[in-house]
């Protein structure tokens, strides 16, 4: 696939930085039933409306959201320490963005790559390696390099400090409000690829 030529990266930046999650690889699927699962135990229906509307954002600002509006309680700790492994058990259902995966093979080896997610760091890395990119990026930075997600800039400022190029040398894909808002706030220009992709049904 060819890049759509609104998504070239501007002239003179030195790396392209991309979110994971509905950027580089349609999670949607996965983490919607990995998280469903999770909160089953606790006689929780998860709507898939809600987590959709919540795209990008980090499963603990997802879960602080939704225990404000639901009527059960839930241990947001247990959630946690459960994630990985159900993430896993459905991780076949997780696909490269055609778009993205496109950008990375065309400017691998002409600039730095990374990767800025706000995810934990053994999903992301096995979500990369699941769509056959984890070798092409320089560097994986996430929720616990930082400890504070997006919208702050946190991930995007420590992805290009180990990339060793200034934020105003980069440029960031996102999809989601609070990644662009993140990328901005750390000074990188940034692309939004929602015009050019949305999660396939067919995965879910």
């Amino acid at each position: 696939m060819s890049v759509p030529a609104d998504l070239l990266p501007p002239p003179g930046v030195k790396a392209l930085i991309f979110d994971c999650d509905g950027t580089l690889a349609d999670t949607f699927a996965a983490h919607y039933r990995a998280l469903s699962v999770a909160l089953e135990v606790y006689n929780i229906n998860l709507e898939p409306q809600f987590y959709a509307d919540r795209l990008g954002l980090s499963r603990s600002v997802l879960l602080e959201e939704y225990a404000r509006q639901s009527p059960l309680p839930f241990d947001a700790d247990d959630i946690a320490a459960r994630n990985a492994p159900l993430f896993m058990d459905h991780i076949d259902r997780v696909a490269a963005i055609p778009v993205t995966e496109a950008l990375v093979r065309e400017y691998h080896g002409q600039l730095k790559l990374g990767v800025a997610s706000g995810g934990q760091k053994l999903i992301v890395k096995a979500t990369l390696k699941a769509i056959g990119l984890i070798d092409y990026f320089e560097t994986v930075t996430t929720f616990e390099d930082t400890g504070v997600g997006k919208p702050a800039p946190d991930l995007y400022l420590t992805a290009c400090d180990r990339l060793g190029v200034a934020p105003s040398e980069a440029h960031a894909y996102e999809d989601s409000d609070e990644g662009m808002e993140a990328a901005r706030a750390a000074g990188m220009t940034v692309s939004d690829i929602r015009p050019f992709y949305t999660t396939d049904p067919a995965l879910w």
